[in-house]
């Protein structure tokens, strides 16, 4: 156990938003109204009044107003092939504005914006519907206080490649699991259709994948970074550079299998409307997504080392940049999260072992830094677990293969190896776990629960880690499904553990008390579940880099219901939930498009 070292970082002025309304000074002006005979010049009849309107004031400030008996615009979608078309996401985007609201046809393939979602000006109206476009360009001027109409015809899309997501390419490619898997690896620093596209050869093929093996997992195509340290590699796989070649344009003109597509929305999956919020900046990659206490959204950066704030009601965002603390290394941030007191909690990824909280009242910014001895090159502190019943603040190291735990009020961080025993060495003999032999562990996303036993999931080894709070004891336990990848997790209020099992493309639960693991798959193949997050009604949503879809679980019945979202080749890593809605709120970060996006379910 070592002590880091603690730093401070600027003042910026404070900003906020108005209240809903002003209920302490409201209710203070109750209490004075409200006394015993004598003591007021109220009848009783008043007081009656002003109390039943101290009761309902908070249900009108916190009633969510998604359902909204008016309307600002309605239509109907139809295609000379189908006739009224269920599904269809029909969006609206006002002229100057960032945010687009987008609702979903239903089986008579009628649509309805509400009324409170679409202030007067003009809109261009834009479509998502797998193989079918626009037969004409739409466009609509909504006026305050009407109703307008405009009735949309589609036409068969003359290209279904470029609608394509990742996992219908994955879909229609001919080839093995094994094939397809190592394919789908690919996902993270791009969509499939660049690589599907392609025209390598069998013999170009092992450059190109040399060449982006040495990328960062924050590249993009339109802006790669390199390794800051270089691991030892084998040369590339001649069977995957064979199979790739056979499955892209290479020497041909179309591809040589048919294109299968995943169905469009529909009942339960198409009431909805899904607001997108476009972020500042030519190139923004928002990670991770977090609800503040005061309306305000949070999210980070993925190549920047930038976190940003949203207003929903508007649009606005205000953006800081956090200081470098490693220079040659790339900059992004992987996390973002909220603590009870409404701080923002950013681990520095890249910027080596250092966890910095931002006091989003004061705008103040304190880092800590581990003992540098435990802060090599290799390190890569991606992840922080907050709630723990002491105050302390976990934080995970997936290069070093630690965990950290902070102590904020003196800055000395206790270390623990994730994996005891293990050697980081393509030599190194497989260790076992519960009869389990793997030769790869990673600590991945960590969580905490109300004892304060720290957790984490081991996205190499596909094993779900405990550390004694008390002993530092670690102990691992493997998942049912092998290499499943465990990667974002949740620790609910009941000591469940909850994660995403990315490779496995499923949720699973870990009982903490029992030990006992629960797994669910959603009927979207290679959906590729990234985080697992539970809300206050029981159900688990996630999300997956793959497909464009928000995912929610009845884990008592096991049913799923997809939304889809209006953009294409979103990225998603990171789901978020608005408890204080009802229904809930879901938040997400398009990686890959530089957007924010908030799911409304109308039931």
């Amino acid at each position: 156990m070592k002590l880091g070292t603690v730093s401070q970082e600027g003042t910026l002025k404070e900003s906020s938003v108005p209240d809903c309304i002003a209920v302490t000074n409201l209710t203070e002006s109750f209490n004075m109204l409200i006394r015993p005979e004598g003591q007021n010049h109220i009848s009783f009849l008043c007081r009656a009044i002003l109390i039943t309107a101290m009761v309902l004031l908070p249900l009108a400030c916190n009633r969510d107003t998604r359902q909204n008996s008016k309307a600002a615009l309605t239509g109907t979608v139809t295609s000379s092939d189908e006739g009224k078309m269920e599904g269809v996401l029909v969006s609206a985007k006002r002229s100057e504005s960032r945010m687009t609201v987008t609702v979903a046809t239903d089986a008579n393939g009628a649509f309805t914006f509400p009324a409170n979602r679409l202030p007067a000006g003009d809109y261009s109206i834009s479509i998502r519907a797998i193989g079918f476009e626009l037969e004409q360009p739409a466009n609509v001027r909504i006026e305050d206080g009407t109703n307008s109409r405009i009735d949309i015809s589609l036409r068969r899309a003359t290209d279904l490649a470029p609608q394509l997501t990742s996992a219908e390419w994955l879909e229609s490619a001919p080839g093995t699991e094994e094939e397809k898997a190592k394919l789908y690896r690919c996902v993270a620093c791009h969509d499939l259709t660049p690589v599907m596209q392609s025209r390598y050869d069998v013999k170009s093929w092992p450059d190109a994948i040399k060449r982006m093996e040495k990328w960062v997992a924050p590249s993009v195509i339109q802006r790669p970074l390199p390794l800051p340290v270089a691991p030892p590699s084998d040369p590339p796989d001649p069977k995957l550079s064979s199979y790739l070649a056979t499955i892209n344009l290479n020497g041909r003109k179309t591809w040589p299998f048919r294109l299968k597509t995943f169905p469009r929305p529909k009942g339960e999956a198409t009431r909805v409307v899904i607001t997108e919020y476009d972020l500042p900046g030519q190139l923004s990659l928002p990670h991770d997504v977090a609800v503040g206490h005061d309306g305000f959204v949070w999210y980070n950066d993925f190549q920047r080392a930038v976190i940003g704030r949203l207003d929903p009601a508007t649009g606005a965002t205000r953006e800081w940049t956090l200081p470098f603390m490693r220079p040659g290394f790339p900059e992004g941030l992987l996390t973002i999260k909220i603590d009870k007191e409404g701080n923002a909690w950013i681990p520095r990824f890249f910027q080596g072992c250092t966890l910095s909280k931002f006091d989003t009242k004061t705008e103040r910014l304190t880092s800590w830094k581990v003992p540098d001895e435990f802060n090599g090159p290799q390190s890569r502190c991606g992840h922080v677990a907050l709630g723990a019943p002491d105050g302390t603040v976990w934080m995970s190291d997936s290069g070093g293969r630690k965990m950290f735990r902070l102590h904020p009020d003196t800055g000395r961080f206790d270390v623990f190896d994730s994996f005891p025993g293990y050697v980081a060495d393509k030599k190194a003999a497989a260790i076992e776990t519960a009869g389990r032999k793997s030769k790869g562990h990673r600590t991945y996303g960590i969580g905490v629960d109300s004892s304060g036993n720290g957790y984490f999931a081991d996205i190499a080894g596909g094993t779900i880690g405990r550390v004694d709070a008390k002993t530092g004891e670690v102990a691992l336990y493997p998942v049912p499904t092998p290499d499943s990848g465990p990667r974002r997790s949740f620790m609910d209020s009941e000591d469940n553990y909850w994660f995403g099992e990315n490779y496995a493309s499923k949720i699973g639960m870990f009982d903490t008390k029992t030990k006992q693991f629960r797994e669910w798959t959603p009927p979207i193949p290679w959906n590729g579940a990234y985080p697992a997050v539970r809300d206050k009604t029981g159900d688990v949503w996630t999300v997956g880099m793959s497909t464009d879809y928000v995912y929610r679980l009845n884990p008592a019945t096991g049913a799923f219901t997809e939304y889809l979202l209006p953009t294409l080749s979103a990225n998603m890593r990171r789901v978020d939930v608005d408890n204080s809605t009802t229904p809930v709120t879901i938040w997400v970060a398009e990686v890959h498009r530089g957007k924010l996006a908030r799911i409304e379910p109308l039931q």
